[in-house]
């Protein structure tokens, strides 16, 4: 008697279900575009109440009201809000004003940079001479006659006027959701058929609840850490207004990658325009890539739990997708998401496979996987 092969049994999957699940799929994804201007607040809403939520249930065992905790840090967040624009308008706005001025100086400071390649480029064009042939006709000069940094420091400076909107919708979205108590915890129960079931959809909820709070803020105050470290440095180094540095550090670093990235090269160009010598002006960037780096490979490994972290790859399909689908709230929005979504599937068997995709490689399982390979081929 043979023996039968594991996949001899396995259930074929009706190709009519792949393709409903890809149309599913896909129609998701089209409402999650189409619908951006709706779903954003409503999205940064939920996100600020799942931060708040542990922390309102806790002051609600000493008799602190729903709506009153929730009106606290409502408020909260709105003076932290208006003190960092008010901090930032000032400089901003002197930006923006002194943007030809600003331009001359950077330009002024790459021509002496470009000075230095001199023989370099000598030498390019007169291989480059040697190889054109005399019969070829003149390329047309491109001369552009207007600046475009000025525009571009306005739009920059503009953009965040509807992002206020944005915001506001959302905190008041969030007020009521975090005024509610646990209403919609209680109309999930009542829905649900079985005590099992209930059971399971409240033990879900509150983990999730309490990992996403417990990231979000742990990530809030490692980028406090780091822009008080960026403020200082920079006020060491002669960088004007350095609390606006530390300001944008701080918002820059919830985004991976892009955000340091983005930091470390506007951080540069600035210095390149206030400093006189460039070897002095690149210590700027270089201070800002030093703090990053530490705080990427010490601190937020240190103190973030395994089961929130996320692969290099899975954070960077996120930031793709949502910055193609919401643009700059996408952006923000990405790895908290992410975080939802992997704490998520690890209650849930059906997802726990996404989940380990979603996660770090661990050595332990690789290990395992080293020391099961040999034992598989010596038992064949």
């Amino acid at each position: 008697m043979t023996a039968k092969r594991p996949d001899e049994d396995a259930i074929p999957i009706p190709s009519s279900r792949v393709a409903l699940t890809g149309l599913f799929i896909l129609g998701i994804i089209a409402a999650i575009y189409l619908a951006r201007d709706f779903l954003i607040p409503v999205v940064f809403a939920f996100m600020i109440a799942l931060t708040f939520r542990p922390a309102i249930r806790r002051l609600a065992s000493y008799n602190v009201p729903p709506w009153a905790a929730a009106t606290g840090f409502a408020t909260i967040l709105v003076v932290a809000c208006v003190v960092a624009a008010y901090l930032a308008s000032e400089p901003i706005s002197s930006w923006v004003a002194d943007a030809p001025e600003i331009q001359k100086a950077f330009l002024e400071k790459i021509r002496n940079i470009r000075s230095w390649f001199g023989g370099l480029l000598n030498l390019t064009e007169q291989i480059q001479d040697a190889t054109t042939p005399d019969t070829e006709e003149g390329v047309q000069e491109v001369v552009v006659k207007e600046s475009g940094l000025p525009a571009l420091l306005a739009t920059v400076a503009g953009y965040p006027a509807n992002f206020v909107f944005m915001l506001s919708g959302a905190l008041v979205i969030a007020l009521f959701l975090m005024a509610s108590g646990d209403l919609f915890y209680e109309k999930l129960v009542r829905v649900l058929p079985t005590f099992r079931d209930k059971k399971t959809a409240l033990r879900i909820v509150y983990d999730v609840e309490r990992e996403v709070s417990a990231y979000l803020f742990t990530l809030t105050a490692v980028n406090a850490g780091v822009a008080v470290a960026v403020g200082i440095s920079f006020q060491l180094l002669g960088m004007p207004t350095p609390y606006l540095w530390a300001l944008l550090a701080f918002f820059l670093n919830y985004i991976p990658y892009i955000g340091p990235i983005a930091g470390t090269l506007l951080s540069g160009l600035a210095a390149i325009v206030v400093f006189d010598t460039i070897g002095y002006a690149l210590l700027t960037p270089l201070v800002y890539a030093i703090i990053i780096g530490a705080e990427t490979q010490f601190v937020s490994p240190y103190v973030l739990s395994r089961r929130l972290r996320i692969n290099s790859v899975a954070i960077l399909l996120a930031l793709a997708f949502w910055t193609w689908a919401w643009g700059i709230p996408g952006i923000i929005l990405a790895v908290p998401l992410l975080v939802t979504l992997k704490v998520f599937c690890s209650h849930l068997d059906s997802l726990s496979n996404v989940g380990e995709f979603l996660g770090e490689s661990t050595s332990d399982a690789t290990a395992q996987a080293e020391v099961a390979a040999p034992a598989e081929k010596g038992g064949r």
